[in-house]
């Protein structure tokens, strides 16, 4: 086993603590919008959640093979990417509609996105933290699983070190992502600027729709180097929504309420 595994995940948490900590000294924010942030994204993924349960097993398994692979691959893409953009999108619209968040200012507004992204950094990680540090500190524990599933931990706990990199530079990149997500659905609620919404979920749909093709790409090669390639798709929106954030700031702050 591979005892330095553990700063993927452990890097995954600094993203989402560094961010907040990082965000809260520059704008003064109060920490409530960081944490409208974390609720939402938990609101956003529970539905997600059960329908990987009951709703998506059962379309994939009656969809695959009258689609065969490639089309089935870009049937589940679609789907999973309009989810993210319906759920995600929806709830952040709800919550800017519906409570006092709507007269928050810019900063506010920012602080909810890294919240958003944020929470979904420190809840990813932690888990696979504790995972890890347990079969670390007593492998016995292997002993315990079945054969299969014995042998798939032993060599994912056997990956080399320079794959940690891959997890934290997903977190970080999303991290923008959601950041220009919120900006826009907040400008959307606070000026009556609908098409920014349709670019919210545009732009979120976008995010997740590749992930069932990567994961199966992942999933039918044994080229750890193919992790650092699908990431390149996620660096290329956060890059977008990185720029896009720091744009869409200064035109806002330009143009204030007329806007």
């Amino acid at each position: 086993m591979n005892p330095w595994l553990i700063l993927g995940p452990f890097g995954m948490v600094v993203v989402g603590v560094a961010s907040i900590i990082y965000w809260r000294s520059r704008s003064q924010v109060e920490l409530r919008f960081f944490l409208f942030g974390g609720l939402v994204w938990a609101a956003s993924v529970a539905p997600k959640f059960v329908m990987d349960l009951t709703v998506t097993p059962v379309l994939s398994s009656y969809m695959r093979p009258h689609l065969g692979l490639m089309g089935y691959l870009i049937f589940i893409g679609v789907f999973v990417g309009v989810r993210t953009g319906l759920f995600e999108c929806g709830a952040a619209y709800l919550t800017f509609k519906r409570t006092n968040l709507r007269e928050a200012s810019l900063d506010g507004a920012t602080a909810f996105g890294v919240g958003f992204g944020a929470f979904e950094a420190i809840v990813l990680g932690l888990p696979s933290i504790v995972q890890i540090g347990m079969f670390l500190l007593n492998p016995g524990l292997l002993d315990a699983l079945p054969p299969a599933q014995r042998a798939y931990v032993i060599e994912q706990l056997s990956a080399p070190t320079w794959i940690v990199l891959a997890p934290v530079i997903e977190r970080l990149f999303t991290l923008f992502a959601h950041i220009l997500a919120a900006v826009l659905v907040y400008s959307a609620v606070r000026w009556a600027r609908p098409r920014l919404l349709l670019y919210a979920f545009l732009y979120k749909s976008a995010l997740d729709a590749p992930v069932p093709y990567f994961q199966w790409l992942l999933g039918s090669s044994s080229d750890l180097r193919l992790v650092y390639v699908v990431e390149v798709w996620v660096m290329l929106l956060g890059a977008v929504g990185f720029l896009g954030t720091a744009r869409l700031r200064r035109m806002l702050e330009n143009a204030g309420s007329t806007w």
